[in-house]
């Protein structure tokens, strides 16, 4: 493992990516005072980390996936399941909206129809995937 990603100082780079990116991301999603160790003082601030956290998760799963070499990705595969990846999270981030799990980021309703958007991209990656 240490090998393929080109010794020890790439192989650690990648780690501290992993954890980066983990620790960014799992906080920006459950906890609402994280943005005001910013100096961001407005729930609306609040609100818009939660969007970056699942972003930052999504990265860090293809960090994860590439340190174990899962699926034996090469640079189309890694963009194209990155892809998947972000819109599978945005989708699950919809939907925990729309069944007020989470909160929305006006307190409104959430539609339908924008929960199910990021569906689109999932179902175009996984059309490339399967006839590639």
């Amino acid at each position: 493992m240490i090998e393929s990603l080109g010794g020890i100082v790439p192989f650690l780079g990648h780690a501290f990516l992993i954890f980066f990116a983990g620790f960014f991301s799992l906080n920006f999603i459950f906890n609402k005072n994280f943005t005001k160790s910013f100096g961001f003082e407005s729930q609306e601030a609040a609100q818009m980390g939660r969007p970056l956290g699942f972003l930052m998760f999504g990265i860090a799963l293809m960090l994860i996936a590439t340190l174990f070499q899962v699926g034996g990705f090469n640079s189309t595969s890694e963009i194209y399941a990155i892809l998947f990846v972000f819109a599978l999270l945005a989708f699950l981030n919809n939907v925990l909206m729309y069944l007020k799990v989470i909160e929305s980021l006006n307190d409104s309703q959430q539609n339908m129809k924008n929960a199910i958007r990021p569906l689109i991209v999932v179902i175009v990656v996984l059309i490339i995937y399967f006839t590639g």
